[in-house]
């Protein structure tokens, strides 16, 4: 489910600010996008696969606290990064994944939390 090197290689380079460049925040962002999508495919045939769930909720946070440490820091770049992969209209859609992801977790712990009650008793 990772990102091929080909495809690594081709973000970063449209995505880098000078040669070389791999660390930039708008490089991470991109390579974090990419994957995410990767991963939502993914998890739309397998619905129930909690730990990649887990995975993209994470990647989806940290994507987030890059986005807005650009926004904060240089806003220019961020309006620049938002028009080049078009995040805004994908985070909207992932507040609703992570809500949902949420709530299928909680359902799984609590299925759990009973039957473990269940056996002691």
């Amino acid at each position: 489910m990772s990102l091929s090197k080909e495809e690594k290689l081709d973000i970063i380079k449209r995505f880098a600010r000078e040669k070389g460049d791999t660390g930039s925040p708008e490089v991470q962002v991109a390579l974090l996008t990419a994957q995410i999508k990767k991963l939502a495919k993914h998890l739309k045939e397998h619905k129930k696969d909690m730990h990649s769930r887990r995975g993209l909720l994470s990647m989806v946070a940290k994507r987030r606290r890059l986005l807005n440490y650009l926004k904060n820091y240089d806003e220019e770049r961020y309006n620049n990064l938002v028009k080049k992969i078009e995040v805004e209209q994908e985070i909207q859609s992932d507040s609703k994944t992570v809500g949902e992801t949420r709530s299928a977790v909680n359902k799984v712990k609590s299925q759990k939390e009973k039957s473990a009650k269940k056996s002691r008793a």
